[in-house]
């Protein structure tokens, strides 16, 4: 059973809430931004919708059917899974913010197989995985990004302090937080993908309006990765 520092040391994981970016700053679909890190991790499987990016060369691929299509067609070829992780794997090693992961986000319902309790999310069966890299939604557009990307836009410096991956044990204790402590939280796996998503909602943050904050939509989706966490 989760113990209170444990369930202390979960909730810190658990990052700020989606927030608008200011008007003049809101994602284009035909924008590529600049990566602040590396990836986090090769993800161990991909699912239909995933993005891989280059943001220095503009490039972008979008897995469609298993194959990984560039869009706009702009004659830089397809991709396999193979030789997407493959670059991803060798962007994480060599520490290079050269290429981004950008997982598909859900829609209305969540995929995979729902997880009721802590206790669904501590006994899983991930196969080969070994650590989870992070994503939250950060901005109106819907995109997902690493979690340090999100820390970065405020604190640079205690975005070089967060682990790129954490354990299944910190997945699990973070979905049991969610579960246990959050506004109509909704939890699921789906296997064929490799990932769990977590859904919920909290008061706005940075709400400065009168009476009370809104609600907002937070979403979570962890990647499973067959490399270890990081120390």
């Amino acid at each position: 059973m989760p113990t209170p520092a444990s369930r202390a040391a979960a909730r810190r994981l658990i990052e700020a809430p989606p927030r608008p970016l200011p008007r003049n700053e809101a994602h284009r679909a035909d924008t590529v931004q600049s990566a602040v890190f590396p990836p986090p991790s090769s993800p161990l499987l991909f699912a239909d919708g995933d993005r891989y990016e280059w943001p220095v060369t503009g490039d972008v691929w979008i897995r469609n059917a298993g194959d990984w299509q560039p869009a706009p067609d702009g004659g830089s070829g397809h991709l396999t899974d193979a030789e997407v992780r493959a670059s991803l794997h060798r962007a994480v090693v060599a520490r290079k913010p050269d290429s981004r992961f950008v997982p598909v986000s859900t829609g209305e319902v969540m995929p995979g197989t729902p997880l009721h309790s802590p206790v669904d999310a501590r006994h899983l069966n991930v196969g080969t995985a070994r650590s989870a890299a992070q994503y939250v939604r950060a901005d109106a557009s819907g995109d997902l990004v690493p979690v340090r990307d999100l820390v970065a836009e405020a604190d640079e410096g205690l975005a070089y302090d967060l682990r790129r991956t954490i354990t299944l044990g910190d997945v699990a204790r973070l979905l049991g937080v969610m579960l246990d402590e959050q506004v109509r939280p909704e939890v699921s796996y789906h296997v064929a993908a490799g990932r769990l998503y977590a859904r919920y909602e909290r008061h706005d943050a940075d709400w400065r309006g009168v009476g009370l904050p809104p609600m907002v939509e937070c979403l979570h989706v962890f990647v499973l990765s067959g490399s270890p966490a990081e120390a």
